[in-house]
């Protein structure tokens, strides 16, 4: 059975390991460091959805969501922006721009579960 494909943007090491350890035992995993390397990443290949945090070196998750968006055939690739920017205009501008929002720490149950809703 094909795994579906996820990549993840986010510029913590730290962060990328929790994702790993959450995700690549059901999901195929990529992970990239900002939203230029996510963006090069789509389109060499599309994934099936795509985990971005908001604040990244280079480019942050805000603008990459919508030039991914803006990309021919991928407006339809659901993103989560999964940040710890978590005030209400925050939260707003997120879901705005992505599909989803979660905050930063998230329980691994809430973001599976919102992978699964997801890619459903």
């Amino acid at each position: 059975m094909t795994k579906y494909y996820i990549l993840a943007a986010d510029d913590e090491p730290m962060n990328q390991i929790i994702l790993e350890e959450l995700l690549e035992d059901d999901y195929e995993l990529v992970c990239v460091d900002d939203g230029i390397q996510c963006i090069s990443s789509v389109r060499n290949r599309r994934p099936d959805l795509i985990l971005m945090d908001v604040n990244m070196p280079n480019m942050d998750g805000i603008d990459a969501c919508k030039q991914i968006k803006q990309l021919a055939g991928c407006s339809g690739i659901p993103i989560i922006m999964v940040s710890a920017l978590a005030s209400e205009a925050e939260i707003e501008q997120g879901v705005a721009t992505a599909d989803a929002y979660i905050t930063k720490p998230f329980t691994g149950d809430d973001l599976i579960t919102l992978v699964q809703r997801y890619l459903a």
